[in-house]
């Protein structure tokens, strides 16, 4: 943030304030450009790095694309496998819920039955 020194009566704080305001478009031009800058290396970089390896990208494409083919499903997942996740996550709930209330109902039982004075 700029720092701005507050004396003086208002307009003088807007004035202080509008020149610091005005200050920050050529810092932002640097930045800008700074940024430009790195990613220019940093893509000349990669461009060389990836020449080196395109054969083997080929490669990856192409068993990636033969495993989705030989087991017929799509890469990535289908409303169906998402379908029968969530079946499978609502039997385990119910599962578990079951479980627990029975869990619940042995615990309330063994409370009464060891009640101190029998009640």
């Amino acid at each position: 943030m700029h720092r701005v020194d507050a004396v003086g009566n208002s307009s003088g704080v807007r004035r202080k304030l509008a020149e610091g305001i005005g200050s920050s478009s050529g810092w932002r031009k640097r930045v800008r450009q700074k940024k430009t800058e790195t990613h220019r290396k940093i893509v000349g970089g990669s461009r060389k790095a990836c020449r080196d390896s395109d054969d083997e990208m080929v490669s990856r494409w192409e068993f990636a694309k033969r495993f989705a083919e030989g087991t017929g499903k799509l890469t990535g997942n289908t409303k169906g496998d998402r379908r029968e996740e969530d079946r499978r996550i609502g039997r385990k709930n119910a599962r578990d819920y079951r479980i627990m209330r029975e869990i619940r109902a042995a615990a309330s039982s063994f409370r009464r039955v060891n009640r101190p004075g029998g009640g």
